[in-house]
């Protein structure tokens, strides 16, 4: 991804840099691909503003801070930009949420195979505190759901001892 710093009235120094590209590489936790940036560095006076534009996914998320230190202000502009990726994927996991809703995921499907029907159950889409409502309101022993934040099939099960236990194809990475 391409960064394009700039200083306006100050010279930009290896640190500030430094600085603003670490916290630059915090939006990738998102799971958005970070197409390119501008940032602007400027000081008038006692204020120190950064401006701040990034494409994310063809997408544009912009902002501007000023404050009285010029890391305050990168800190503050990285933050307002992560607030506004995490409304953005929210938007979206919501968006999916309802459109497989309305299509009927969820729904059972009978097909035949070698003489016997075989009978396909759709995993619902739901985010994990969801599911783990479901399973104690229904009291039932286990669901199986696809994760809507992760896109992964989970199992949500109750223990022998009441406890409720996440079963995850893939226990590397962290649950939500």
């Amino acid at each position: 991804m391409p960064i394009t710093i700039t200083g306006r009235h100050m010279t930009v120094t290896p640190a500030l840099r430094r600085h603003l590209d670490q916290r630059i590489q915090r939006l990738k936790r998102y799971g958005v691909k970070l197409d390119s940036g501008q940032f602007v560095l400027s000081i008038e006076k006692y204020r120190h503003t950064v401006e701040g534009v990034v494409v994310v996914n063809g997408r544009l998320v912009q902002g501007k801070v000023a404050t009285r230190e010029m890391y305050a202000s990168i800190d503050c502009l990285l933050e307002k930009l992560e607030r506004q990726l995490l409304k953005n994927k929210e938007k979206l996991v919501a968006r999916k949420l309802r459109a497989r809703s309305e299509s009927g995921v969820g729904d059972k499907a009978t097909f035949p195979l070698s003489g016997r029907k075989l009978e396909v159950t759709r995993a619902p889409v739901l985010l994990l505190e969801e599911a783990l409502r479901q399973v104690e309101a229904q009291g039932s022993p286990m669901l199986v759901f696809q994760n809507a934040t992760t896109g992964r099939l989970q199992v949500v099960r109750r223990t022998n001892d009441d406890r409720v236990e996440l079963i995850d194809a893939d226990p590397s990475s962290s649950a939500e």
